[in-house]
């Protein structure tokens, strides 16, 4: 029986990236039984070719020695008789470092792959949608807790995502709701995860960086946890204004996500619960941080909707000090040479 009379043919799904999201992403899959995975992987591609994953997850118990059906280091090139089924893209957007369009487009084959952003960020899926006309493109935020780190992986928040169709004028929506359906059903096939389908996943982008876009940069900036930036004063100083701009440019930009949003967000999380978000790990690691798909997209709109945003601005600057500060160690931009040396007091 062909697939769209309701085969058990598995899915060729291309996970690109094997942090913490995309390890989990892998598992989910795997044990749906209804998905062939291949990851591409890059830091820790020798360690889990030889030793496989090491996972504590919240969801899946403990797995020894995990590896998805296949374990490669680039992206491969796409196979006619046997094309991806799906691209899952998992990795940090970072545009300073990183082109995902040119990343997996060895991998997409024109008018068959279905692509898959499961990636922090607002507005991520233009560029997509540009690059690959022929593709219906899904999206989806993710609110999974999960660190990896030398191919040992703590899962200890669920994996729960909101996953939507980003529109491609190509196609008439049916046709994208088809492949919604059918990516949803696959992924939440081992029965202990939940892909959660929306008809608007820009609304939960916002939702979602209405919180990331202040949180992760303020605690980035500060090298403070989520409480200590509330207890040492943040809160209603920076936090709050902060997330009120961010409303503020959604509801110009045609998403009102209600007038008690600020107090919703906040009382989420609780001051008890300190974490060091996604932005201060990355800190701590000496990696780049997603500012510009976090923020700087966010205040993009703002220019353009013509919002007042001082607090969400002069986070931004400081932002992109630290950003420019972990570029240069790493050696991905070149630091300034011809600079007075003597000291000024």
């Amino acid at each position: 029986m062909t697939r769209n009379g309701a085969s058990q043919e598995k899915r060729r799904v291309l996970v690109v990236g094997g942090g913490g999201v995309g390890t989990m992403a892998c598992v989910a899959l795997e044990k749906s039984n209804m998905a062939s995975v291949t990851v591409v992987l890059r830091s820790n591609f020798n360690k889990v070719v030889q030793d496989g994953f090491e996972i504590e997850s919240v969801d899946h118990g403990k797995l020894t020695a995990w590896r998805p059906s296949a374990v490669v280091n680039t992206v491969p090139q796409s196979d006619p008789t046997k094309p991806f089924d799906y691209v899952l893209v998992t990795m940090k957007n970072i545009p300073e470092l990183t082109d995902i369009p040119k990343i997996i487009a060895p991998a997409i084959t024109p008018g068959h792959t279905t692509i898959v952003l499961l990636q922090n960020g607002l507005y991520i899926e233009p560029p997509i949608v540009k690059a690959f006309p022929q593709n219906i493109l899904l999206s989806g935020a993710s609110y999974i807790g999960a660190h990896e780190r030398n191919a040992q992986v703590v899962h200890d928040d669920h994996d729960h995502f909101h996953l939507g169709a980003f529109h491609n004028p190509t196609f008439d929506r049916s046709a994208e709701r088809v492949k919604l359906d059918d990516f949803a059903s696959v992924y939440n096939g081992s029965k202990v995860v939940e892909a959660e389908i929306v008809d608007d996943i820009v609304l939960y982008r916002w939702r979602k960086v209405l919180w990331n876009g202040i949180f992760n940069p303020m605690c980035a900036i500060t090298q403070l946890d989520s409480a200590m930036v509330r207890r040492a004063g943040g809160e209603y100083s920076v936090i709050r204004p902060g997330m009120a701009e961010m409303a503020a440019i959604a509801k110009a930009d045609g998403y009102d996500l209600g007038e008690n949003i600020v107090d919703v967000m906040i009382d989420s999380t609780p001051i008890e619960l300190a974490f060091r978000p996604s932005m201060l790990v990355d800190v701590d690691k000496g990696n780049p941080m997603e500012a510009e798909v976090i923020l700087g997209n966010a205040l993009r709109v703002a220019r353009k909707r013509g919002v007042q945003t001082p607090i969400l601005d002069n986070t931004y600057r400081f932002l992109k000090l630290v950003q420019a500060r972990l570029l240069i160690a790493r050696g991905s931009i070149a630091q300034p040479t011809g600079l007075p040396t003597k000291d000024f007091i």
